[in-house]
This record gives C-alpha cells, structure tokens and sequence, in this order.
C-alpha cells in the first residue's frame, strides 16, 4: 500500500512538471460581469508610469552589497528584477511590492503584518530579509 501510494505521488509530479494552463482557464462566469466597466460608476485614472516602476524595482531588487544571502533568496531577487525590466512575468510578489513602493513614495504609510512577510510563505514575498555585515 505504502508503494502504491508513493507512485501515485510520483506520478502527479511527474506531471505536474508538464502541466501548462492559461490564467483564463481558471476564470469563471461570475467574473464575466466585471469586463463590462460600463456598467459601473466612472472610472478614475489609475496607474503609475513606467520610469516610476523601473525606479522603485530597482530599489525593491537591490540586496545590499558584499553580504551573504540563500541563494534561493538570491534568486527571487534576481528573477524579480528581471520580470520588472523586461514588463514580463511579473508576479504577484512583485506586484505587490512594487505597489507598496509607489504608495511609500507617495507619502503612504504601509503596514504588512504576518509571518510570511519575513518567511516568504510559498516564496512569494519577502519583504524583508536578514544578513550578517
């Protein structure tokens, strides 16, 4: 039984690494009514320019020099930097962290609270990392 259970395990990962799927497979009818803004109030601009981002991501990227990091840590950072300069990628991790940077430039006060703001929880965050001098 114990074998059994851990080739099935196997095998969904095995598939899993093959596995592609469009963001659009996972929306469901209930969102189709938010495509139509018409049907709402007036819309406010939004947005921020794109200079503004590069910006603020290479800020949010720059680990600090000479110090010492996981290289999985290095290589979120790496990865995020990258998705900010090509526009391609971008995950929610870095999304948010460049909203936070936006609004902390505007003169915003920004409160994350949680364990997985250090941790990274399902590596997505982390908003703050620690290293030795």
């Amino acid at each position: 039984m114990k074998r059994s259970c851990w080739d099935q395990l196997e095998a969904a990962y095995a598939k899993s690494k093959s596995l592609e799927y469009k963001a659009e497979d996972w929306a469901t009818e209930d969102w189709e009514a938010i495509k139509h803004i018409e049907n709402y109030d007036d819309q406010k601009e939004s947005g921020i320019a794109a200079d503004r981002l590069l910006d603020v991501g290479d800020k949010i990227t720059a680990l600090p020099e000479g110090a010492e990091f996981h290289r999985l840590v290095k290589k979120i950072f790496d990865t995020r930097a990258n998705s900010i300069k090509t526009g391609q990628d971008i995950d929610w991790g870095t999304a948010e962290a460049l909203a936070f940077g936006t609004l902390i430039q505007d003169g915003y006060h920004v409160r994350i609270s949680g364990q997985d703001v250090e941790r990274g929880t399902f590596s997505h965050r982390h908003a703050h990392v620690f290293y030795q001098e």
